[in-house]
């Protein structure tokens, strides 16, 4: 009897020491819904909104985002409305483009990703890579 206790006992411990790992590492998982602001070059907040990042294979990630423009940015670039997106998570930091059907325009967000915030740069470029940059913060919804 006193066996069957300790390995019942043994086995809640197991179970909730696993548990607690699971909770741990899907707590980091870059994975999710983030409240989003960008600020152009000179600081001021050109644009908020949300962005949906979408679990997949091999590193590469997608999803969508939605984003209002604030005030007037025309060197922001096509970050404003709502689309599809995609990019990859390479390490700690991730790389997304919001445009990538646009072969003549990209809207790129690079970043790292550490405890619940995906921050970087924004960086806009044209076919003949002239564009402009800013910086983002995303916050874990």
């Amino acid at each position: 009897m006193k066996k069957l206790i300790i390995i019942l006992v043994s086995s809640v411990l197991f179970l909730l020491l696993i548990s607690c790992t699971a909770g741990e590492s899907a707590g980091k998982s870059p994975y999710g819904s983030y409240i989003y602001r960008s600020y152009n070059f000179l600081g001021d907040l050109v644009g908020d909104g949300t962005i949906y990042v979408n679990e997949a294979d091999s590193g590469k990630v997608t999803g969508n985002w939605s984003i209002r423009q604030i005030r007037s940015c025309p060197d922001c670039g096509k970050q404003f409305g709502s689309g599809y997106l995609e990019g990859y998570i390479e390490n700690d930091s991730m790389f997304v483009n919001l445009n990538p059907t646009d072969v003549e325009i990209n809207t790129m967000l690079i970043g790292k990703i550490k405890d619940g915030k995906f921050s970087g740069i924004w960086r806009w470029t044209d076919i003949q890579n002239f564009g402009f940059e800013g910086t983002f913060e995303a916050t874990r919804d």
